[in-house]
Protein backbone atom coordinates (compact mmCIF):
# COMPACT_ATOMS: atom_id res chain seq x y z
CA UNK A 1 0.00 0.00 0.00
CA UNK A 2 2.96 2.28 0.56
CA UNK A 3 3.69 2.16 -3.18
CA UNK A 4 0.16 3.25 -4.20
CA UNK A 5 0.91 7.02 -4.48
CA UNK A 6 4.05 6.22 -6.46
CA UNK A 7 2.11 4.00 -8.89
CA UNK A 8 -0.55 6.65 -9.43
CA UNK A 9 2.11 9.34 -9.91
CA UNK A 10 4.02 7.18 -12.41
CA UNK A 11 0.94 6.40 -14.49
CA UNK A 12 -0.12 10.07 -14.34
CA UNK A 13 3.33 11.19 -15.51
CA UNK A 14 3.23 8.77 -18.43
CA UNK A 15 -0.21 10.03 -19.47
CA UNK A 16 1.04 13.63 -19.34
CA UNK A 17 4.06 12.60 -21.44
CA UNK A 18 1.68 11.04 -23.97
CA UNK A 19 -0.18 14.34 -24.04
CA UNK A 20 3.04 16.22 -24.77
CA UNK A 21 3.76 14.00 -27.77
CA UNK A 22 0.21 14.46 -29.11
CA UNK A 23 0.37 18.20 -28.50
CA UNK A 24 3.69 18.61 -30.32
CA UNK A 25 2.54 16.50 -33.26
CA UNK A 26 -0.57 18.60 -33.94
CA UNK A 27 1.19 21.90 -33.23
CA UNK A 28 4.06 21.35 -35.67
CA UNK A 29 1.71 20.16 -38.41
CA UNK A 30 -0.71 23.06 -37.87
CA UNK A 31 1.74 25.96 -37.72
CA UNK A 32 2.43 27.46 -41.18
CA UNK A 33 6.04 27.26 -42.32
CA UNK A 34 5.94 30.97 -43.18
CA UNK A 35 5.11 31.77 -39.55
CA UNK A 36 8.06 29.71 -38.31
CA UNK A 37 10.34 31.56 -40.73
CA UNK A 38 9.04 34.85 -39.35
CA UNK A 39 9.77 33.61 -35.83
CA UNK A 40 13.27 32.66 -37.00
CA UNK A 41 13.87 36.17 -38.38
CA UNK A 42 12.71 37.57 -35.05
CA UNK A 43 15.25 35.23 -33.39
CA UNK A 44 12.69 33.61 -31.13
CA UNK A 45 14.05 30.61 -29.17
CA UNK A 46 13.12 27.28 -30.73
CA UNK A 47 12.18 28.66 -34.16
CA UNK A 48 15.19 27.19 -35.99
CA UNK A 49 14.71 23.81 -34.31
CA UNK A 50 10.99 23.78 -35.14
CA UNK A 51 11.77 24.56 -38.79
CA UNK A 52 14.27 21.70 -38.91
CA UNK A 53 11.73 19.28 -37.43
CA UNK A 54 9.06 20.39 -39.89
CA UNK A 55 11.44 20.02 -42.82
CA UNK A 56 12.13 16.35 -42.00
CA UNK A 57 8.48 15.58 -41.30
CA UNK A 58 8.76 11.79 -41.92
CA UNK A 59 11.36 11.41 -39.19
CA UNK A 60 9.33 13.69 -36.92
CA UNK A 61 6.23 11.51 -37.30
CA UNK A 62 8.26 8.35 -36.71
CA UNK A 63 9.73 9.83 -33.53
CA UNK A 64 6.31 10.91 -32.25
CA UNK A 65 4.83 7.49 -32.97
CA UNK A 66 7.74 5.78 -31.25
CA UNK A 67 7.29 7.93 -28.16
CA UNK A 68 3.51 7.48 -28.06
CA UNK A 69 3.76 3.70 -28.53
CA UNK A 70 6.47 3.36 -25.88
CA UNK A 71 4.54 5.45 -23.35
CA UNK A 72 1.24 3.66 -24.04
CA UNK A 73 2.86 0.23 -23.69
CA UNK A 74 4.60 1.21 -20.46
CA UNK A 75 1.40 2.69 -19.05
CA UNK A 76 -0.58 -0.45 -19.86
CA UNK A 77 2.11 -2.72 -18.39
CA UNK A 78 2.34 -0.78 -15.13
CA UNK A 79 -1.43 -0.46 -14.88
CA UNK A 80 -2.01 -4.16 -15.50
CA UNK A 81 0.71 -5.27 -13.10
CA UNK A 82 -0.50 -2.97 -10.34
CA UNK A 83 -4.24 -3.34 -10.92
CA UNK A 84 -4.69 -5.49 -7.83
CA UNK A 85 -2.80 -3.06 -5.60
CA UNK A 86 -4.59 -0.03 -7.02
CA UNK A 87 -8.09 -1.36 -6.44
CA UNK A 88 -7.59 -3.55 -3.37
CA UNK A 89 -9.20 -1.00 -1.02
CA UNK A 90 -12.22 -0.67 -3.26
CA UNK A 91 -12.66 -4.43 -3.71
CA UNK A 92 -12.29 -5.13 -0.03
CA UNK A 93 -14.82 -2.40 0.71
CA UNK A 94 -17.49 -4.22 -1.32
CA UNK A 95 -16.63 -7.64 0.06
CA UNK A 96 -14.64 -9.03 -2.88
CA UNK A 97 -11.28 -10.62 -2.23
CA UNK A 98 -8.50 -9.03 -4.34
CA UNK A 99 -6.85 -12.46 -4.54
CA UNK A 100 -9.86 -14.15 -6.12
CA UNK A 101 -10.24 -14.59 -9.89
CA UNK A 102 -13.27 -12.30 -9.94
CA UNK A 103 -11.38 -9.67 -7.99
CA UNK A 104 -8.43 -9.77 -10.38
CA UNK A 105 -10.68 -9.51 -13.46
CA UNK A 106 -12.64 -6.61 -11.98
CA UNK A 107 -9.40 -4.84 -11.01
CA UNK A 108 -7.91 -5.19 -14.50
CA UNK A 109 -11.12 -3.97 -16.17
CA UNK A 110 -11.39 -1.03 -13.79
CA UNK A 111 -7.76 -0.03 -14.35
CA UNK A 112 -8.13 -0.34 -18.15
CA UNK A 113 -11.27 1.82 -18.25
CA UNK A 114 -9.80 4.44 -15.90
CA UNK A 115 -6.47 4.69 -17.73
CA UNK A 116 -8.21 4.79 -21.14
CA UNK A 117 -10.52 7.58 -20.03
CA UNK A 118 -7.79 9.70 -18.46
CA UNK A 119 -5.49 9.09 -21.44
CA UNK A 120 -8.16 10.17 -23.93
CA UNK A 121 -8.92 13.36 -22.02
CA UNK A 122 -5.53 14.38 -20.60
CA UNK A 123 -3.28 12.59 -23.08
CA UNK A 124 -5.13 13.23 -26.35
CA UNK A 125 -8.14 15.55 -26.57
CA UNK A 126 -7.02 18.43 -24.34
CA UNK A 127 -3.42 18.58 -25.72
CA UNK A 128 -4.62 18.45 -29.33
CA UNK A 129 -7.19 21.18 -28.71
CA UNK A 130 -4.49 23.38 -27.18
CA UNK A 131 -2.15 22.62 -30.09
CA UNK A 132 -4.73 23.66 -32.66
CA UNK A 133 -5.37 26.88 -30.77
CA UNK A 134 -1.73 27.82 -30.08
CA UNK A 135 0.39 25.95 -32.68
CA UNK A 136 3.16 28.53 -32.94
CA UNK A 137 3.66 29.02 -29.22
CA UNK A 138 3.69 25.28 -28.47
CA UNK A 139 6.02 24.47 -31.38
CA UNK A 140 8.60 26.95 -30.11
CA UNK A 141 8.30 25.83 -26.48
CA UNK A 142 8.73 22.08 -27.04
CA UNK A 143 10.91 22.00 -30.19
CA UNK A 144 14.24 21.79 -28.36
CA UNK A 145 13.22 19.12 -25.80
CA UNK A 146 11.70 17.10 -28.63
CA UNK A 147 14.93 17.43 -30.62
CA UNK A 148 16.86 15.96 -27.68
CA UNK A 149 14.41 13.06 -27.43
CA UNK A 150 14.65 12.52 -31.19
CA UNK A 151 18.44 12.23 -30.95
CA UNK A 152 18.08 9.56 -28.24
CA UNK A 153 15.59 7.63 -30.35
CA UNK A 154 17.54 8.00 -33.60
CA UNK A 155 18.54 4.30 -33.96
CA UNK A 156 14.97 3.13 -33.31
CA UNK A 157 13.49 5.77 -35.65
CA UNK A 158 16.00 4.88 -38.36
CA UNK A 159 15.09 1.19 -38.08
CA UNK A 160 11.35 1.94 -38.20
CA UNK A 161 11.68 4.30 -41.16
CA UNK A 162 13.81 1.83 -43.12
CA UNK A 163 11.41 -1.03 -42.32
CA UNK A 164 8.39 1.02 -43.39
CA UNK A 165 9.95 2.00 -46.70
CA UNK A 166 11.05 -1.60 -47.29
CA UNK A 167 7.50 -2.91 -46.82
CA UNK A 168 6.16 -0.18 -49.13
CA UNK A 169 8.67 -1.14 -51.81
CA UNK A 170 7.53 -4.76 -51.56
CA UNK A 171 3.97 -3.51 -52.10
CA UNK A 172 5.15 -1.61 -55.19
CA UNK A 173 4.90 1.85 -53.64
CA UNK A 174 8.12 3.75 -54.31
CA UNK A 175 7.14 7.33 -53.56
CA UNK A 176 6.30 7.53 -49.87
CA UNK A 177 6.25 11.33 -49.83
CA UNK A 178 2.68 12.36 -50.57
CA UNK A 179 1.97 16.04 -51.25
CA UNK A 180 1.27 17.83 -47.99
CA UNK A 181 -1.65 19.76 -49.46
CA UNK A 182 -3.49 19.21 -52.72
CA UNK A 183 -5.22 21.96 -54.69
CA UNK A 184 -8.64 20.55 -53.77
CA UNK A 185 -7.72 20.52 -50.07
CA UNK A 186 -6.51 24.10 -50.36
CA UNK A 187 -9.84 25.14 -51.90
CA UNK A 188 -11.74 23.36 -49.11
CA UNK A 189 -9.65 25.09 -46.44
CA UNK A 190 -10.23 28.46 -48.09
CA UNK A 191 -13.96 27.74 -48.32
CA UNK A 192 -14.05 27.16 -44.56
CA UNK A 193 -12.23 30.47 -44.01
CA UNK A 194 -14.87 32.24 -46.11
CA UNK A 195 -17.66 30.60 -44.11
CA UNK A 196 -15.98 31.76 -40.88
CA UNK A 197 -15.57 35.25 -42.37
CA UNK A 198 -11.78 35.02 -42.12
CA UNK A 199 -11.22 35.45 -45.87
CA UNK A 200 -12.96 37.80 -48.34
CA UNK A 201 -14.96 36.10 -51.08
CA UNK A 202 -12.99 37.88 -53.81
CA UNK A 203 -9.73 36.39 -52.45
CA UNK A 204 -11.32 32.94 -52.41
CA UNK A 205 -12.50 33.36 -56.02
CA UNK A 206 -8.98 34.31 -57.09
CA UNK A 207 -7.52 31.35 -55.20
CA UNK A 208 -9.89 28.99 -57.01
CA UNK A 209 -8.87 30.49 -60.36
CA UNK A 210 -5.17 30.14 -59.54
CA UNK A 211 -5.48 26.47 -58.54
CA UNK A 212 -7.35 25.67 -61.77
CA UNK A 213 -5.22 27.89 -64.01
CA UNK A 214 -2.89 25.14 -65.22
CA UNK A 215 -5.87 22.98 -66.28
CA UNK A 216 -7.35 25.54 -68.71
CA UNK A 217 -6.39 25.18 -72.39
CA UNK A 218 -5.92 27.98 -74.90
CA UNK A 219 -8.97 26.92 -76.92
CA UNK A 220 -11.12 27.35 -73.81
CA UNK A 221 -10.50 31.10 -73.67
CA UNK A 222 -9.31 32.11 -77.15
CA UNK A 223 -11.21 34.48 -79.43
CA UNK A 224 -12.40 32.22 -82.28
CA UNK A 225 -11.29 32.97 -85.81
CA UNK A 226 -14.69 34.20 -87.05
CA UNK A 227 -14.80 36.82 -84.27
CA UNK A 228 -11.35 38.27 -84.80
CA UNK A 229 -11.07 41.85 -86.01
CA UNK A 230 -8.09 41.75 -88.38
CA UNK A 231 -6.49 43.92 -91.05
CA UNK A 232 -6.51 42.24 -94.48
CA UNK A 233 -3.93 43.45 -97.00
CA UNK A 234 -3.85 42.82 -100.73
CA UNK A 235 -0.11 42.21 -100.64
CA UNK A 236 2.97 42.75 -98.48
CA UNK A 237 3.66 45.94 -100.44
CA UNK A 238 0.18 47.37 -99.99
CA UNK A 239 0.75 51.17 -100.15
CA UNK A 240 -2.39 51.85 -98.14
CA UNK A 241 -1.47 49.73 -95.13
CA UNK A 242 -1.56 52.64 -92.69
CA UNK A 243 -4.90 53.89 -93.97
CA UNK A 244 -6.41 50.41 -93.80
CA UNK A 245 -5.24 49.89 -90.23
CA UNK A 246 -6.59 53.28 -89.14
CA UNK A 247 -9.86 52.57 -90.92
CA UNK A 248 -10.26 49.34 -88.95
CA UNK A 249 -9.24 51.15 -85.77
CA UNK A 250 -12.02 53.75 -86.22
CA UNK A 251 -14.64 51.01 -86.34
CA UNK A 252 -13.02 48.86 -83.62
CA UNK A 253 -10.91 50.99 -81.24
CA UNK A 254 -8.55 48.28 -80.04
CA UNK A 255 -4.81 48.58 -79.49
CA UNK A 256 -3.69 45.38 -81.25
CA UNK A 257 -4.74 43.88 -84.58
CA UNK A 258 -3.54 40.81 -86.47
CA UNK A 259 -2.47 41.61 -90.03
CA UNK A 260 -2.94 38.97 -92.73
CA UNK A 261 -2.01 38.81 -96.42
CA UNK A 262 -5.33 38.09 -98.20
CA UNK A 263 -6.23 35.09 -95.97
CA UNK A 264 -5.59 33.63 -92.54
CA UNK A 265 -3.19 31.12 -94.04
CA UNK A 266 -0.62 33.91 -94.28
CA UNK A 267 -0.36 35.85 -91.02
CA UNK A 268 2.10 38.71 -91.50
CA UNK A 269 2.24 39.77 -87.87
CA UNK A 270 0.61 42.04 -85.32
CA UNK A 271 0.24 45.80 -85.31
CA UNK A 272 0.08 48.07 -82.29
CA UNK A 273 -1.79 51.26 -83.19
CA UNK A 274 0.53 53.24 -80.93
CA UNK A 275 3.53 52.08 -82.99
CA UNK A 276 1.67 52.97 -86.18
CA UNK A 277 1.06 56.55 -85.09
CA UNK A 278 4.80 57.06 -84.61
CA UNK A 279 5.32 56.70 -88.38
CA UNK A 280 4.54 60.05 -89.99
CA UNK A 281 5.80 58.96 -93.38
CA UNK A 282 4.79 55.87 -95.35
CA UNK A 283 6.86 52.90 -94.18
CA UNK A 284 7.20 49.28 -95.32
CA UNK A 285 5.06 46.66 -93.66
CA UNK A 286 8.06 45.12 -91.90
CA UNK A 287 8.66 48.32 -89.92
CA UNK A 288 5.07 48.59 -88.74
CA UNK A 289 4.44 45.01 -87.72
CA UNK A 290 5.54 42.99 -84.75
CA UNK A 291 6.29 39.29 -85.28
CA UNK A 292 3.41 36.90 -84.67
CA UNK A 293 3.88 34.20 -82.06
CA UNK A 294 1.90 30.97 -82.30
CA UNK A 295 0.26 28.80 -79.66
CA UNK A 296 -0.97 25.28 -80.37
CA UNK A 297 -4.39 23.97 -79.34
CA UNK A 298 -4.05 21.93 -76.16
CA UNK A 299 -1.44 24.16 -74.54
CA UNK A 300 -2.37 25.27 -71.03
CA UNK A 301 -2.56 28.86 -69.87
CA UNK A 302 0.35 28.61 -67.44
CA UNK A 303 2.68 27.76 -70.35
CA UNK A 304 1.21 30.52 -72.52
CA UNK A 305 1.58 33.12 -69.76
CA UNK A 306 5.23 32.15 -69.29
CA UNK A 307 5.80 32.42 -73.06
CA UNK A 308 4.10 35.84 -73.19
CA UNK A 309 6.33 37.08 -70.38
CA UNK A 310 9.45 35.70 -72.05
CA UNK A 311 8.69 37.20 -75.48
CA UNK A 312 7.04 40.39 -74.19
CA UNK A 313 4.10 40.05 -76.58
CA UNK A 314 0.45 40.36 -75.56
CA UNK A 315 -1.31 38.62 -78.45
CA UNK A 316 -0.67 35.13 -79.82
CA UNK A 317 -2.22 33.30 -82.76
CA UNK A 318 -3.71 29.90 -81.95
CA UNK A 319 -3.26 27.15 -84.54
CA UNK A 320 -4.29 23.50 -84.69
CA UNK A 321 -2.05 20.51 -85.31
CA UNK A 322 -2.11 21.21 -89.06
CA UNK A 323 -1.09 24.85 -88.67
CA UNK A 324 -4.55 26.22 -89.48
CA UNK A 325 -5.44 29.38 -87.58
CA UNK A 326 -8.21 28.75 -85.03
CA UNK A 327 -8.20 32.06 -83.17
CA UNK A 328 -6.14 34.42 -81.07
CA UNK A 329 -5.42 34.61 -77.37
CA UNK A 330 -4.43 37.79 -75.60
CA UNK A 331 -2.77 38.60 -72.31
CA UNK A 332 -6.13 39.96 -71.18
CA UNK A 333 -7.81 36.60 -71.85
CA UNK A 334 -5.15 34.84 -69.79
CA UNK A 335 -5.17 37.29 -66.88
CA UNK A 336 -8.98 37.29 -66.70
CA UNK A 337 -8.79 33.62 -65.74
CA UNK A 338 -6.80 34.72 -62.67
CA UNK A 339 -8.37 38.04 -61.73
CA UNK A 340 -11.81 38.09 -63.34
CA UNK A 341 -12.96 40.58 -65.95
CA UNK A 342 -10.57 43.43 -66.77
CA UNK A 343 -10.55 46.15 -69.39
CA UNK A 344 -7.74 47.03 -71.77
CA UNK A 345 -7.06 48.10 -75.33
CA UNK A 346 -6.66 44.53 -76.48
CA UNK A 347 -9.58 43.08 -78.47
CA UNK A 348 -11.64 41.52 -75.73
CA UNK A 349 -13.78 38.47 -76.34
CA UNK A 350 -17.47 39.10 -76.85
CA UNK A 351 -19.61 38.51 -73.81
CA UNK A 352 -21.04 35.08 -73.26
CA UNK A 353 -24.26 36.49 -74.74
CA UNK A 354 -26.67 34.69 -72.45
CA UNK A 355 -29.99 36.17 -71.46
CA UNK A 356 -32.71 34.61 -69.35
CA UNK A 357 -36.16 33.89 -70.71
CA UNK A 358 -39.44 34.33 -68.88
CA UNK A 359 -40.50 30.82 -69.76
CA UNK A 360 -37.41 29.24 -68.24
CA UNK A 361 -33.83 28.61 -69.33
CA UNK A 362 -31.65 31.05 -71.23
CA UNK A 363 -30.36 31.73 -74.73
CA UNK A 364 -26.62 31.67 -75.36
CA UNK A 365 -24.32 32.30 -78.32
CA UNK A 366 -23.34 29.10 -80.09
CA UNK A 367 -19.67 30.08 -79.97
CA UNK A 368 -19.51 30.21 -76.19
CA UNK A 369 -16.78 27.84 -75.03
CA UNK A 370 -17.52 24.86 -72.82
CA UNK A 371 -15.19 26.35 -70.24
CA UNK A 372 -17.21 29.58 -70.12
CA UNK A 373 -20.47 27.65 -69.94
CA UNK A 374 -19.19 25.78 -66.90
CA UNK A 375 -17.81 28.93 -65.24
CA UNK A 376 -20.92 31.08 -65.74
CA UNK A 377 -23.75 28.54 -65.63
CA UNK A 378 -22.28 25.44 -63.90
CA UNK A 379 -23.08 23.30 -66.95
CA UNK A 380 -20.42 20.62 -67.37
CA UNK A 381 -20.21 19.11 -70.87
CA UNK A 382 -17.66 16.55 -72.12
CA UNK A 383 -14.41 17.91 -73.55
CA UNK A 384 -13.09 16.78 -76.92
CA UNK A 385 -10.11 17.32 -79.17
CA UNK A 386 -12.52 18.12 -82.01
CA UNK A 387 -14.51 20.96 -80.46
CA UNK A 388 -14.31 23.51 -77.65
CA UNK A 389 -17.58 25.43 -78.11
CA UNK A 390 -21.25 24.72 -77.46
CA UNK A 391 -21.90 24.73 -81.22
CA UNK A 392 -19.20 22.10 -81.70
CA UNK A 393 -20.73 19.97 -78.95
CA UNK A 394 -24.18 20.19 -80.60
CA UNK A 395 -22.81 19.27 -84.04
CA UNK A 396 -20.98 16.30 -82.52
CA UNK A 397 -24.09 15.02 -80.74
CA UNK A 398 -26.54 15.61 -83.61
CA UNK A 399 -24.24 14.42 -86.38
CA UNK A 400 -25.65 16.91 -88.89
CA UNK A 401 -26.11 20.61 -89.63
CA UNK A 402 -29.18 21.42 -87.52
CA UNK A 403 -32.15 23.60 -88.34
CA UNK A 404 -33.84 26.10 -86.02
CA UNK A 405 -36.03 24.17 -83.59
CA UNK A 406 -33.88 21.02 -83.53
CA UNK A 407 -33.19 19.92 -79.99
CA UNK A 408 -31.88 17.08 -77.84
CA UNK A 409 -31.44 16.29 -74.14
CA UNK A 410 -28.13 15.72 -72.42
CA UNK A 411 -27.58 15.10 -68.72
CA UNK A 412 -29.94 17.51 -66.91
CA UNK A 413 -30.32 19.97 -69.81
CA UNK A 414 -32.20 20.42 -73.08
CA UNK A 415 -30.37 22.16 -75.94
CA UNK A 416 -32.48 23.76 -78.69
CA UNK A 417 -31.11 25.52 -81.77
CA UNK A 418 -32.73 28.96 -81.98
CA UNK A 419 -30.97 30.67 -84.90
CA UNK A 420 -28.69 29.59 -87.73
CA UNK A 421 -26.49 31.84 -89.88
CA UNK A 422 -25.88 29.79 -93.01
CA UNK A 423 -24.25 26.63 -91.59
CA UNK A 424 -23.24 28.18 -88.28
CA UNK A 425 -25.20 27.76 -85.06
CA UNK A 426 -25.84 31.33 -83.95
CA UNK A 427 -28.01 30.97 -80.84
CA UNK A 428 -28.94 28.07 -78.58
CA UNK A 429 -31.64 27.84 -75.94
CA UNK A 430 -30.54 25.93 -72.83
CA UNK A 431 -33.33 24.72 -70.54
CA UNK A 432 -33.15 22.70 -67.30
CA UNK A 433 -34.60 19.31 -68.18
CA UNK A 434 -37.12 19.41 -65.33
CA UNK A 435 -38.50 22.70 -66.64
CA UNK A 436 -38.47 21.41 -70.21
CA UNK A 437 -40.47 18.26 -69.39
CA UNK A 438 -43.05 20.28 -67.48
CA UNK A 439 -43.58 22.46 -70.53
CA UNK A 440 -43.09 26.19 -70.99
CA UNK A 441 -45.22 28.39 -68.80
CA UNK A 442 -45.44 32.13 -69.12
CA UNK A 443 -44.79 33.90 -65.82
Amino acid sequence: MASLPLLVATIGALIVLNGLFSCMEIALVSVPRARLKRFQKEKLPGATTALALQKDIDRFFATVQTGVTFVATLTSAIGGASAQDLFSPVLEGVGISPESTAGQVIAILAVSVTISYVTLVIGELVPKSLARRYPGRISLKFARPFKVFASWMLPVVFLLTASTRGVLRVLGIKDVHAPSLTAEELRLMASELVENRQMPTRIYDMLVRVTRFSQIRVEDVMIPRNRIVAVHLDSRQDPQIKEKILSVYKRHPFTYFPVVDRSWENVLGLVNVKDLLLHDEPAPVSEMLRPAFFAVRGQTLDHILAAMQKNDEQMWVVVDEHGTVDGIITLEDVLEELTGDIESGIPARLEIGAYAEKRGGFVVDGLVTLHELKEHHSISLPQSLYYSTLAGFILDKMGKIPSPGDRFDYDHWRFEVVQMVRNRIKEVRVIPLKTATEGYKEV
